[in-house]
């Protein structure tokens, strides 16, 4: 296929494309920084209400934002993000805490994938080999600090990665890490940090996992089930699926969510949270080579849900309910149309 001129390209662009920034502030979308993802405040059916960080300068100097995730108390939402170009990579990325009014946005740290602690007032974060081995971790690590960043404390390295506080605050589970003999245990089972003992132990053992390979995101269902979706490529060669599981009670309670039959394909993986009731889990579908959420229900006779709010041309990745399930918070770019 001929490719057309750059600059032809750009001018096509600008024909098409919604504009930037609508009148009203809603949404920040520039089709002419096509790496620029930028969380937003949404209705629940996925109507940009605005952009999550009021400050424009700061939301556009760390304007490759994603992996939210909203305390307890619906307070405050932290993530990660960094600088889309190509001096920067997602080794720089940051820890950014803001209210949930967009206000007093805090550049507290390095790291990806934070998560609050039931009370809001520590993080779980993941920290890539650039910064962590400064203070003696090897390889990725796991972290826990205050919510300003302070008083760090390493739980696991090692490629330790992916951790998220349980709702009851007794866990945090992640993938990677060692066992008890030093050895480094394979990317395919989860496991369990205690925070009372410190003590770490599989939810299910790598023999007895039926996949090769697991995603990096996890998520815990809101109310006091202890059940975390999760997902990954198979072993036996059929591709990839997304699972829940009871992590007290193990393998035997892992159960496949079944992907819409008629709809978006899902990217088992790119991420996982709960609606508040439990009644399903938000992942990422892909339709048409578009990003955009999808709610898969845990019961198998209901129909999975679509988000009709979301602009046409924009893609939605990394999306999540707020605690009480009435708005979602995802990261709007442009959809890059081959």
């Amino acid at each position: 296929m001929r490719r057309l001129p750059c600059s032809l390209y750009v001018l096509i662009l600008l024909l098409i494309a919604p504009p930037a920034n609508a009148e009203d502030g809603s949404i920040d979308v520039d089709f002419l920084h096509p790496h620029r993802l930028l969380l937003h405040y949404c209705a629940e059916d996925g109507t940009p209400i605005r952009p999550l960080v009021a400050d424009v300068s700061l939301r556009h100097q760390f304007d490759r934002q994603g992996t939210p995730e909203v305390s307890a108390d619906g307070e405050r939402v932290a993530f990660d993000a960094w600088t889309a170009s190509e001096d920067f990579t997602w080794q720089e990325s940051r820890i950014i805490v803001v209210d949930i009014q967009g206000e007093n946005a805090r550049d507290i740290s390095d790291g990806v994938m934070p998560s609050f602690s039931p009370d809001g007032t520590k993080l779980v974060v993941s920290r890539p080999p650039k910064y962590a081995k400064q203070d003696g971790a090897k390889g990725m690590s796991i972290w826990m600090m205050g919510v300003d960043g302070t008083n760090k404390k390493m739980l696991a390295d090692r490629s330790a990665w992916g951790g998220r506080w349980s709702p009851d605050g007794r866990s945090i589970v992640f993938h990677g890490g060692i066992d008890d003999n030093g050895e480094t245990v394979p990317k395919t089972c989860l496991r369990l940090y205690d925070v009372a003992s410190g003590k770490t132990t599989n939810v299910f053992s790598p023999e007895e996992s039926p996949f090769s390979n697991l995603s990096f995101h996890f998520e815990w269902s809101k109310g006091d089930e202890r059940v975390v979706a999760f997902g990954g490529t198979l072993k036996d060669g059929s591709g990839s699926a997304s699972a829940v599981i009871q992590v007290d009670e193990g393998i035997s309670s892992l159960r496949f969510l079944l992907p819409p039959v008629d709809g978006p394909w899902v990217a088992d993986g790119a991420s996982f949270d709960w609606h508040p009731s439990g009644a399903a889990v938000l992942v990422t579908g892909i339709s048409e080579g578009r990003m955009i959420p999808v709610a898969v229900p845990t019961d198998e006779s209901e129909p999975y849900v679509l988000f009709e709010g979301i602009p046409d041309k924009v893609v939605a990745r990394d999306p999540i309910y707020t605690p009480d399930g009435k708005h979602l918070i995802m990261s709007f770019g442009p959809h890059r149309q081959n």
